[in-house]
């Protein structure tokens, strides 16, 4: 008799699927299931979670072993080795950290792919719509790496597709219950889970059926928390029965809050409404009626933010605003600033309204808080003087009450337009008007009591201002660079560290496969051999921009010598002529280098080094050993190492590379021992020689850098890009002219991979020349400043390298010191940077001073900023040098003659005269001297004669 064949149920077929986690054989599966089938399935699904779930794990569990393994394995090895005396103990300690960092983690195996076959199965099978809702939403089935659907938002991908088709063929009452169960569970939105499960199932589900979605404001938060695509909104069935809630949905706000409205409107919720409206696909009234609707329902600003923008881009006009006047009006007292704003514009565009309404407007304007609402509140107050003289005293109540504001600036407008306006108020208006001149200062109490009477006050002295004792916080001493770490040993040391770490790890991995190349060249083979399996796809690309695409390149011709590796384009070009009988064109790897306006000068110097070498090792004529390996961490090389160097490379009659050698006298200190330049002028070969006389010649003159401005300012600023030239001297040295001649340019930083951008390299290209490197940082910091290439952790390096700072320092400390609009932050990388100069004596502040305030009369920063933070790092010991930086702002950010100042004005004139002081300045500044000699008796005038009265009491620098 043959074998019998078991016939496998419906629940076999299911469990097998889960095992495996065939996605589409169990959707297949579970939607030709009959009814007893599912309830098979359905029965034994709660009891499989565990097992499947253990099934999925043991694999993983397999593979931790395996790694401890072979973990333990290498300790002990490393352990042997230093027992023995054969390794020092530094490298012991490197060999041993190797070991914890070394997982290969594409071959991890997964764990998850268990839960959405489970999913699927729940939802094709469990006969309630309720139970199917809590089944996709068991905590078992939670995913710690990604989001559960694999969305963005709530856009659907691929992975969500299995579960609506195995939905689509329950019935579809049923469909509808779970579409309507789905959105209802849907949670409010919350920093820690700013996504929910079941909000893309239950869009998709609420489209499908057609049911009018339940009303529940995280779902309309939701479906507004996606990106409004034009072409999919005017299409959307769910546009209809949601827009309508989006004014009332708690959360809508503060989820549209950032949206701005995008040229075309196809990428955002405000341009999206505005070309519906525009088409009438939405009634223009439904919107504006919504957002006069959200206004009243009150919130703070921000939460309002999104609808102020709507109603705005929407352009109302006066004949669509004049029906809900009374709605405006009652929005002037208390609506956030926003909104009170637009509603007084709109306002004041109708020509219709009551007086009435006008004056109970403006009592509740005027009473607000915020000064430009006020100073707007009484312009209109003015104008309506003006049309309707005969009204004046049933508008003196709400002047009266601007008596009593807190701002100087708006009882000064207040006073100004009481007084200009007296002869249109009755003896009844005087009196309101006299009744609230007692919170006036005396001067501006005596001014409105000689038009509309009253007793006058006497004005008292002002009072001197209390003698400050300062005391600083030491400045910390600046940073000195430490010695660099010597380059790996061994080439298994070596191959454990070879595209990891940063720029120093990557300079000690040069050094160390050139010497290991010369002296172990087969166990650096060996031990890079499994390396250029993992990564040759790397050498397809058509250049190699990154110092790791040629780090692999050295790796493979080690590896497999005088192979060519083909990019993309020339494999095609060789196919092409193979097909026409002609022999194939042979592609040299130094070819795969940037073309110049491609990367940027310093970025292509690096790689320059690179290239050389694989040309050198293909060649044959490597080198025993590079020179300009450094011996500082920040790049610096120590002259004595390069003579002894130099020296190797003639006792081995070896010549060395040209970018090397040429990189290696950029990384010169600026001041040579005498004894080390005798050393070198007994050197005989030409590098030896060369090295010699520029070590007898100071080494590279200090290059002319010169910065400024391109772009246009279209409001934001966000068009506006420094600029800045370099002109050296030529050296006789080809590459390094060429550097210095490719002038700084903006080009796309990123590079891919461990090293991330080489930017963390430019400061070790030119240790020396801290300026130079600052003109090449600048055309990557754009305005605004947080949307800039550049790290701030770039002028951390400014501070560790050499050479005068100039222009170029200082205006990348102005921009990076605020890394986000009006706020002051001083434990960040620039700050620290900005002190460490300071302290080394080398911080540029009058060009600092000068950007600051640049940065001020553009908008980007506010004045009340600059002196909060001014003050704050004098205090961090900074005050002699923020006292330069106040001397030339000062001239930029004075008031002009006729121009108010506000209280940041006369805070940074008593600013810098408490700076003055402090740092016992002398000197005088002729901007200062001419607005001290203006008339009045003013805050800012009185600090500004004390700060000139210092500074002419005697001469000095300042």
């Amino acid at each position: 008799m043959g074998p019998k064949h078991v016939r496998l149920t419906a629940w076999d077929q299911v469990r097998e699927l889960v095992d495996t986690g065939d996605v589409a054989k169990i959707v297949k599966t579970v939607t030709a299931l009959d009814d007893a089938g599912r309830r098979e399935v359905a029965r034994e699904l709660p009891g499989y979670v565990t097992v499947a779930r253990e099934k999925a794990w043991q694999p993983l569990a397999d593979y931790e072993a395996e790694r401890d393994r072979v973990r333990q394995a290498r300790q002990t090895e490393a352990q042997r080795l230093h027992d023995a005396g054969e390794i020092s103990e530094y490298q012991f300690n490197q060999m041993w950290s190797m070991t914890w960092h070394d997982d290969d983690w594409e071959a991890r195996p997964g764990t998850d792919g268990w839960i959405e076959p489970m999913r699927i199965a729940g939802a094709g099978t469990i006969s309630g719509a309720a139970a199917v809702v809590t089944w996709i939403n068991r905590r078992d089935f939670d995913r710690w790496d990604v989001d559960r659907w694999g969305l963005v938002g709530d856009m659907v991908t691929g992975d969500l597709e299995p579960l609506l088709e195995v939905i689509d063929a329950r019935p579809a009452e049923w469909q509808a219950d779970l579409a309507v169960r789905l959105a209802l569970r849907i949670r409010p939105r919350r920093r820690r889970n700013p996504g929910d499960q079941n909000l893309a199932p239950a869009l998709a589900l609420l489209r499908r059926t057609g049911v009018t979605p339940p009303a529940h404001d995280p779902l309309v938060v939701g479906w507004v928390s996606r990106e409004a695509r034009l072409s999919e909104l005017r299409t959307d069935p769910l546009l209809d029965h949601l827009l309508p809630r989006l004014f009332e949905a708690d959360g809508v706000g503060r989820a549209l809050r950032d949206e701005r409205p995008d040229p075309a409107g196809a990428t955002s919720w405000l341009g999206a409404l505005r070309t519906l409206a525009a088409e009438d696909r939405v009634p223009r009234e439904l919107l504006l009626d919504g957002c006069r609707r959200r206004f009243l329902l009150g919130g703070e600003g921000a939460d309002l933010r999104f609808f102020a923008r709507l109603h705005e881009l929407l352009e109302p006009t006066p004949a669509e605003v004049e029906p809900h006047a009374i709605d405006y009006l009652r929005l002037l007292p208390t609506a956030p600033g926003p909104v009170a704003e637009l509603a007084l514009k709109h306002l004041r565009r109708l020509t219709g309204l009551d007086p009435a309404d006008v004056v109970e407007a403006l009592e509740g304007l005027l009473f607000r808080a915020e000064g430009g609402l006020v100073r707007a509140g009484l312009s209109w107050l003015e104008e309506s003087v003006r049309q309707t003289p005969d009204r004046a005293d049933e508008l003196a109540p709400a002047l009266a009450m601007a008596f009593g504001h807190e701002a100087r600036a708006v009882q000064e407008r207040a006073v100004r337009l009481a007084v200009r306006h007296a002869g249109r108020f009755t003896p009844l208006g005087a009196e309101v008007l006299r009744g609230g001149t007692g919170t006036l200062p005396p001067d501006l109490h005596n001014r409105l009591a000689a038009v509309v009477g009253g007793e006058p006050v006497e004005e008292p002295e002002p009072e001197p201002e209390p003698e400050e004792v300062f005391v600083p916080r030491p400045l910390p001493a600046p940073p000195r660079p430490v010695p660099a770490i010597a380059p790996p040993s061994t080439a298994w040391q070596l191959a454990h560290m070879y595209l990891d770490g940063d720029w120093r790890a990557a300079e000690r991995c040069l050094a160390s496969f050139v010497r290991l190349a010369a002296q172990d060249r087969e166990s650096l083979r060996a031990e890079l051999a499994p390396l250029v399996k993992r990564q040759e796809r790397r050498l397809i690309s058509e250049e190699w921009r990154e110092p790791g695409d040629w780090m692999v390149a050295f790796a493979a011709e080690l590896v497999d010598p005088g192979r060519v590796h083909e990019s993309h384009h020339s494999a095609f070009v060789n196919h092409v002529r193979r097909e026409r009988g002609l022999p194939p064109v042979a592609v040299e790897e130094t070819d795969r280098l940037p073309r110049s306006n491609r990367v940027s000068p310093l970025h292509r110097f690096i790689l320059r080094r690179h290239a050389e070498i694989l040309a050198a090792l293909r060649a044959g004529t490597l080198p025993p050993l590079l020179l300009a390996t450094p011996s500082l961490s920040n790049g610096r090389l120590d002259p004595a190492e390069l003579v002894a160097r130099l020296e190797t490379l003639e006792a081995a009659d070896a010549v060395p590379l040209p970018a090397d050698f040429q990189q290696a006298l950029l990384r010169l200190p600026r001041r040579i021992d005498p004894e080390v330049a005798v050393r070198a002028a007994a050197l005989r070969s030409e590098a030896g020689r060369r090295a010699a006389r520029w070590m007898a010649d100071g080494g590279l003159p200090d290059p002319v850098v010169r910065v400024a401005w391109s772009g246009e300012d279209d409001g934001l600023g966000s068009r506006i890009w420094m600029t800045s030239t370099v002109r050296a001297a030529p050296t006789g040295l080809p590459l390094i002219d060429e550097l210095l001649a490719d002038q700084p340019r903006h080009v796309n930083p990123v590079c891919g991979g461990h090293l991330g951008d080489l930017m963390e390299w430019w400061a070790a290209v030119l240790p020396s020349h801290r300026e130079v490197v600052a003109a090449h940082l600048l055309p990557h910091q754009p305005i605004p400043t947080w949307s800039a290439a550049m790290h701030s952790r770039r002028l951390v390096d400014l501070s560790t390298a050499e050479g005068p700072a100039g222009q170029a320092v200082a205006i990348l400390l102005a921009h990076r010191i605020f890394p986000a609009p009006f706020t002051h932050d001083g434990t960040t990388p620039a700050f620290r940077a900005l002190r460490s100069l300071a302290a080394a004596g080398d911080l540029p502040a009058e060009d600092f001073g000068t950007e600051l305030a640049q940065r001020v009369l553009r908008g980007e920063i506010t004045l009340r900023l600059l002196v909060d933070t001014v003050e704050a790092e004098a205090a961090n010991g900074t005050h002699h040098h923020m006292w330069r930086a106040l001397t030339a702002a000062l001239p930029f950010l004075l008031p002009a003659q006729g121009s108010r100042p506000t209280a940041a004005h006369t805070d940074l004139v008593a600013l810098a005269a408490r700076l003055a002081r402090w740092s016992e300045a002398r000197g005088r500044i002729p901007a200062l001297a001419a607005f001290a000699a203006r008339k009045g008796s003013s805050r800012i005038l009185r600090h500004a004669r004390t700060l000139h009265d210092l500074l002419a009491s005697g001469d000095g620098p300042r």
